[in-house]
C-alpha cells in the first residue's frame, strides 16, 4: 500500500493516526450484484458473501442465500412481490456453511436466508451479529442482489442448539415475524420475558437428542406463549440439524433415521411453519402433522 506523499514529510504520530484510521474504518467487500450456485436443480439457489458494519468498527460476514437463476442472479416472486426471509442463528462451534443443506432447501421454496458469522463459530460472543443479518435483508446496500428482494415485514428468526438461545434473545427484542428453536430453547435469565414474545414460534426437537435433552426442550417449549407449536422427530439426534451427524456418532448417540430423511423432514417442517406464520396463520401444526415421523403438540 502506497501512503499519501504528503504524509511522507510529517511527523511520525501523523502516520500512527493515519494508519489507526484505515484500521477503523477497514474497507467491506463490494457488494455483489449476483451469487455463485449452490445447486442447479431441481430449482436453482445460489449463494452470496456480504460484509456489514458492527459495532462501529467491526465487519461482520454474513452468508446469503437465495431463489436464482441458472446464473446466480435472483429470481424476483411472479407476483411482483418479495421473498419471506429467515435469519439462521449457528449453533456452538458449529460454522454457519453447515447449515446449507437447510439454507438451500428453504430458499428452492422460495425464502432468502441469512446466515452471520460469530467469532470463534460462538454466537454468544456477538449476539448482535443477528441484528445486523436483518438489518442487511432490510436495508441492503444500493445495486446488490438484495435491494427489493425482501419483504422487510416478513422475516423469521431460527437458531440451532446454543443459537437458539440467541435467537430468541433476537426474537424478544422485536423485529421479527416469527421465531424457530432447532434443538434449542430459551435461555433461563429471559424466562421473565418469554411470555411476552407475542410472535407464533416453533420448537423442533430430535427424539434421541443426546445434547438438548428432550424432556428439558419439552418443559422450555411448554412455557412459550401461543401460538407456538413443539414437534419432536423420531429417530433424529442433535447434530442431524448440520450437514453431518458424525460428532453424535462419535459420541455413541445414534440416530434412527438416516442423515438425508432427517434433512427432509427438518425442512419441510420449518418450511410448513414459516409458509403459516409468515402469512397470519399461526403455526400451521395441521400441515405438520402431514410430515411422517412427527410428534406435534400446539398451544
Amino acid at each position: 500500500m502506497c501512503l499519501p506523499s504528503c504524509l511522507l514529510h510529517r511527523p511520525s504520530w501523523l502516520l500512527v493516526l493515519w494508519s489507526l484510521g484505515l484500521a477503523l474504518s477497514a474497507c467491506a467487500l463490494p457488494a455483489p450484484t449476483a451469487g455463485t450456485l449452490l445447486r442447479s436443480s431441481p430449482t436453482p439457489v445460489a449463494q452470496a458473501l456480504f460484509q456489514v458494519r458492527g459495532r462501529h468498527t467491526d465487519l461482520v460476514s454474513v452468508h446469503v442465500v437465495f431463489p436464482s437463476d441458472d446464473q446466480g442472479v435472483p429470481l424476483r416472486p411472479p407476483d411482483g412481490a418479495r421473498w419471506p426471509a429467515l435469519v439462521l442463528v449457528q449453533g456452538a462451534f458449529v460454522a454457519p456453511q453447515d447449515y446449507l443443506w437447510l439454507a438451500g432447501s428453504l430458499a428452492a421454496r422460495g425464502y432468502v436466508v441469512a446466515l452471520p458469522e460469530h467469532p470463534l463459530d460462538f454466537s454468544l460472543s456477538a449476539i448482535d451479529n443477528g441484528r445486523f443479518a436483518q438489518r442487511l435483508l432490510t436495508s441492503p446496500p444500493e445495486g446488490s442482489l438484495l435491494e427489493g428482494l425482501v419483504d422487510p415485514s416478513r422475516i423469521a428468526v431460527a437458531g440451532h442448539s446454543l443459537g437458539g438461545v440467541v435467537a430468541s434473545k433476537l426474537a424478544l427484542d422485536g423485529g421479527f415475524a416469527a421465531l424457530v428453536f432447532l434443538a434449542s430453547y430459551p435461555d433461563a435469565a429471559d424466562a421473565a420475558r418469554v411470555p411476552s414474545l407475542g410472535l407464533p414460534s416453533l420448537s423442533l426437537a430430535g427424539e434421541l437428542d443426546c445434547s438438548a435433552l428432550l424432556p428439558r426442550v419439552r418443559d422450555e417449549a411448554s412455557r412459550l406463549p401461543p401460538p407456538s407449536v413443539l414437534v419432536v422427530l423420531q429417530g433424529v439426534t442433535h447434530y442431524q440439524f448440520t450437514a453431518s451427524d458424525r460428532k453424535d456418532q462419535d459420541s455413541g448417540c445414534v440416530p434412527r433415521l438416516a442423515l438425508d430423511t432427517a434433512h427432509e423432514r427438518i425442512a419441510e417442517l420449518v418450511s410448513r411453519f414459516l409458509d403459516a406464520a409468515l402469512t397470519g396463520q399461526g403455526t400451521g401444526a395441521d400441515t405438520l402433522r402431514e410430515v411422517p415421523g412427527t410428534e406435534v403438540t400446539e398451544r
